[in-house]
């Protein structure tokens, strides 16, 4: 799965980085944390002007995570397999 090593790198430290990151935009690049940004532009420009065009996460520290909830794909209204 891509970016599967950056979220289990985010996972393990998200508890520690709230305590100097929070709200802020964290890029992660295999098993390094890059730094942290205020925005997720900068972020991504970072990323892109040291790494190049490379899988890389970049998520807002957060003490709770949103969650995304789609009606019409829960209620088998559309589908997520493009060949249905």
């Amino acid at each position: 799965m891509a970016l599967e090593k950056e979220l289990s790198v985010f996972l393990a430290n998200h508890v520690k980085w709230l305590q100097t990151y929070e709200n802020k935009f964290v890029l992660i690049v295999g098993d390094d944390l890059v730094g942290a940004f205020d925005d997720p532009k900068t972020a991504y420009e970072t990323g892109i002007e040291r790494y190049g065009n490379v899988p890389m996460l970049i998520k807002q520290v957060k003490r709770e995570e949103e969650t995304a909830f789609f009606p019409a794909l829960t209620l088998g209204l559309i589908h997520a397999d493009p060949h249905h």
